[in-house]
């Protein structure tokens, strides 16, 4: 005998709402919803990998680019973050296919560019 999530939230809130008709506070029939990100497109522009989003809708990282480069462009916009935090948030872009990345020939380095 299960009920419909759906129907059992409904009932929770009529008898909320007559309990607060009784009690003489008007209550609106659905609770604000908080405000999130919509996951249709709009991601969040804080933090490390924010800021790495920021520097690919800018076109800086149109051309491949080392870490330390891109710590300099976040420092040029005003974010500061340790070398951990860049290349997290950039391996995590590179994990969503936004960013790509190519060994470096003769180092040992990474460097990161817009997936195309």
């Amino acid at each position: 005998m299960k009920k419909d999530p759906k129907a059992i939230a409904d009932e929770i809130i009529s008898l909320v709402s007559e309990l607060a008709a009784l009690a003489g506070a008007p209550i609106s029939e659905r609770p604000a919803q908080s405000k999130k990100p919509s996951s249709s497109g709009e991601k969040d522009k804080s933090g490390a990998t924010g800021g790495i989003r920021l520097l690919v809708e800018d076109g800086k990282l149109d051309s491949p680019k080392t870490l330390s480069e891109i710590i300099e462009f976040l420092k040029q916009e005003g974010r500061h973050y340790s070398n951990p935090t860049v290349s997290m948030g950039l391996l995590n872009l590179v994990r969503e296919r936004i960013l790509t990345r190519l060994k470096d020939k003769g180092e040992k380095n990474w460097k990161y560019a817009v997936r195309r």
